[in-house]
């Protein structure tokens, strides 16, 4: 899972040099006026997935603690580690959507077809990767509002509801894992075309 986060910061500098570096004369994914603009909005949503990145991953650290904690029966430390998560979760959605708006602003701007479909299919991508993660936030919420190992109904549906949050999680992200190697497939398309 933390491929897609790489690829998807990988792309964006890409983009945005070859945008700098390409005469807008000739054509191509980064052919008019507007594009050196676009690729600013696109550079500026870029620092946003950083951050985003490092909580992902700060995330992930925090799941396996988790896990154990409940493994361990801890309740107090799946609260503790729940609620940071829900917290974490919040504050990396909030940039996920400002830069989601960083690239629809670039996608209104005057640039080709092949450039607003690449920032299309990025923006569907991100849009899935704040889906699944809002299905991690419920999982953490109702890991710290109902989780209770002496209650053992309460405790197996808790866990059963785990299990079944995260497979969903990694479905979703799967998708927009999908998404966004097919914008990458576009944008690679179109650069090798306006070489020939």
């Amino acid at each position: 899972m933390k491929k897609f986060l790489e690829i998807l910061l990988l792309v964006f500098p890409i983009l945005f040099l070859s945008c700098a570096e390409k005469d807008n004369s000739d054509g191509g994914i980064f052919a008019f006026d507007q594009t050196q603009e676009a690729a600013n909005r696109v550079q500026e949503a870029n620092f946003k997935l950083q951050e985003i990145k490092r909580l992902f991953n700060t995330n992930e650290d925090r799941l396996e603690e988790l896990k154990t904690a409940m493994n361990n029966k801890d309740e107090k430390k799946v609260k503790e580690i729940s609620e940071e998560l829900v917290y974490q979760i919040n504050k990396g959605t909030k940039l996920g959507d400002e830069a989601i708006e960083k690239i629809e602003e670039a996608q209104g701007l005057n640039t080709n077809d092949d450039f607003k479909n690449y920032l299309g299919l990025k923006t569907q991508s991100l849009r899935k990767y704040i889906e699944a993660f809002e299905e991690r936030r419920n999982l953490a919420r109702l890991l710290n509002e109902r989780y209770d190992p002496k209650n053992v109904a309460q405790r197996d549906f808790v866990m059963e509801e785990f299990k079944k949050r995260e497979e969903k999680f990694k479905e979703i992200m799967e998708e927009g894992r999908k998404r966004s190697e097919d914008a990458n497939a576009l944008a690679i398309e179109s650069l090798s075309n306006t070489k020939k």
